[in-house]
């Protein structure tokens, strides 16, 4: 066990819970707890032993402690165990119980933890060097940014298929989806990648190299619609094979309709997260990044230029093939 979060790690999930999470905080007080005065919640602190809570009720305020069941080991283990004790707390309450279940990793929207893993088990053929670096990126403060093995491998197969040469990738964080399909190319494929970080793509960058695929990968850092302008203006339209957005959620829909001018007839745009925890369908979410994907998923939809559809794979992914 570790003894305490990242302090960055404990002030987004603080921020996050306390923005758009209220009420699952007040199922949790007053299903686990007993607190049927509250009427507000406030998150206080997170550590990997549980949180604490501030209760509201006109007049009246409380300090509670919600433990997890056992202490947890990574910070990406915090979402899921908070999300198991919203669920029974929810139960006790007779109360339906909306919200999502992950695995460990955060991953896979409904899946319960035995049939993800039996999923993995009998799917997932994951390269050691890939198995290292998601091990390591789970130990970042934002770890639960990568995707999953399965959805990973997904991305490899669909690669295959297409016969893929030329990617687009935008948002690389530690380099994890990059190499699984840099490893599904040929030797002549090639992967421009778009990122803002130096910091999370140099870890990446290491296993690339020891993968022996770094000279696949053309690591430009600067913002994507940026880069993604600058193909086109050297007359790159029409010239790649796939594309993979997963990058800031708010910049989607630019991302994409660059993507569909720079991807060739027949080509794949795959995009990630868009269904958002869940919050895509809650009324309640209306922060910038749920409103944008929602905008997205709807534009989507109606969109004659492709052929769509969207899967309940990892947080959502939604694959439109170019008309």
């Amino acid at each position: 066990m570790i003894e305490t979060f990242p302090e960055k790690f404990v002030a987004g999930v603080v921020a996050h819970i306390n923005a758009d999470h209220r009420t699952e905080m007040r199922d949790l007080a007053q299903g686990l707890a007993g607190q049927t005065w509250t009427e507000d919640v406030e998150v206080l602190h997170a550590d990997p032993c549980g949180i604490d809570l501030l209760l509201r009720a006109e007049g009246r305020e409380e300090r509670l402690r919600i433990a997890f069941d056992t202490p947890l080991e990574r910070p990406n283990q915090f979402r899921p165990a908070l999300i198991a004790l919203i669920g029974r707390a929810r139960a006790l309450l007779g109360i339906p119980d909306t919200s999502e279940e992950h695995d460990d990793d955060g991953r896979n929207l409904g899946l319960s933890d035995g049939l993800y893993h039996y999923l993995l088990a009998t799917s997932v053929r994951e390269p050691d060097v890939l198995r290292r670096l998601r091990e390591e990126t789970t130990l970042q403060d934002e770890g639960d940014m990568q995707i999953g093995p399965e959805q990973g491998q997904f991305l490899a197969l669909l690669l295959k298929l297409l016969g893929a040469r030329r990617i687009l990738e935008l948002g690389t964080f530690t380099g994890y989806s990059a190499l699984w399909m840099a490893l599904a190319l040929p030797a002549d494929g090639r992967i421009i990648a778009c990122d803002v970080s130096d910091e999370w793509t140099s870890i990446g960058r290491r296993y690339w190299a020891e993968a022996g695929v770094a000279d696949k990968i053309d690591l430009r850092l600067a913002p994507a619609a940026a880069t993604l302008a600058a193909l086109l203006a050297e007359g790159q339209a029409g010239q790649f094979d796939a594309a993979f957005i997963d990058a800031d959620k708010e910049g989607y829909d630019g991302y994409y309709e660059q993507c569909l001018q720079l991807v060739r007839p027949g080509g794949l745009i795959a995009i990630d997260n868009v269904l958002w925890g869940g919050a895509v369908a809650d009324e309640e979410a209306q922060d910038a990044d749920t409103q944008a994907l929602r905008a997205l998923n709807a534009k989507l939809h109606t969109d004659e230029r492709i052929d769509l559809s969207l899967l309940p794979i990892g947080d959502g992914l939604t694959l439109a093939r170019k008309r």
